[in-house]
């Protein structure tokens, strides 16, 4: 029972992608995406592969860090391996699902299955304490951009609620996920601020950002880069908070058309960018399949 509803999940799921990527398709000039697609140079593909390659170390290095204070033993190379098998599983499946079950059974042999599973929960969490500061610092950057499209008291209602909401949510994870896996006086001094596992967080949340840059300037120079940067964390919240596809495909998509129209790119240029985006990404999550086979 609990498999046919877990696979349920993977259906519905997959709909909801390829649902979303049929509607960005009818929404555009499908001959202008795909020619604007087909002029991607494909040296920037290198280099947003290279940049994945970092963001995946980085974030072994990072639940090393995380998952050692918790008597999680285990060399960095078992980290990388179950970092990478974990991206390549989220290829397939919900990857809150697939990529977290898929590196607790790579590294269930070095550690007990609370402080793994902690170190796995207080990893995503250090990545969205991360993305929120980013996101923080950027918003005044962006502040007239959104004063134009939303009016202010708008705004200040929507940031306030979603403050409200965070704080809640922040409670209810604590409660019932991790307070009643490990001591509590061990989580707070693990995700106290600075801890050096929040600086890596910040660093992987600015080269998952760069890749965005790097896909725009692999169809030419975008108009305005540098608004088009600070308007990308938007997009990764957008995405942390509906997970509901396959690998992020169709969600991003929209994010990215809508987002990015505020730095003024025309919807065909912001679905290509995150299309080029998504695909690199999974191309590098592929290489995980020589740590599946060596497994």
């Amino acid at each position: 029972m609990h498999k046919s509803k877990q696979w349920l999940t993977v259906i519905f799921r997959w709909f909801v992608a390829i649902g979303l990527l049929v509607f960005i398709l009818n929404k555009t000039d499908s001959d202008l995406l795909w020619q604007t697609l087909r002029g991607f140079n494909p040296a920037f593909g290198l280099l947003l592969v290279v940049c994945h390659i970092a963001v995946l170390m980085l974030m072994a290095y990072r639940w090393r860090l995380i998952a050692q204070q918790f008597n999680v033993e285990a060399a960095y190379t078992d980290y990388l391996k179950a970092i990478w098998i974990g991206a390549l599983s989220g290829q397939i499946g919900p990857p809150l699902i697939f990529s977290e079950v898929a590196r607790f059974k790579v590294l269930q042999d070095y550690g007990d299955n609370q402080s793994l599973i902690g170190s796995q929960v207080l990893d995503r969490l250090s990545g969205l304490v991360a993305l929120v500061f980013i996101l923080l610092l950027a918003l005044p950057l962006n502040w007239p951009l959104f004063a134009e499209m939303i009016p202010v008291a708008t705004l200040l209602q929507s940031l306030a609620i979603a403050a409200i909401s965070g704080v809640v949510l922040f409670r209810v994870v604590f409660s019932t996920k991790i307070r009643v896996l490990m001591d509590r006086n061990k989580i707070s001094d693990v995700m106290s601020l600075g801890q050096s596992h929040y600086e890596l967080s910040s660093l992987i949340q600015l080269l998952l950002m760069l890749g965005f840059l790097l896909a725009a300037y692999g169809l030419g120079a975008p108009k305005l880069p540098f608004t088009l940067f600070t308007l990308l964390p938007l997009i990764f919240v957008g995405l942390t908070l509906l997970p509901i596809s396959i690998s992020d495909w169709g969600t991003r998509e929209i994010f990215a058309v809508y987002v990015l129209s505020f730095a003024g790119l025309p919807a065909e240029e912001s679905a290509a960018i995150s299309i080029i985006y998504g695909f690199s990404y999974s191309l590098t999550t592929l290489l995980g399949l020589f740590f599946l086979l060596k497994k």
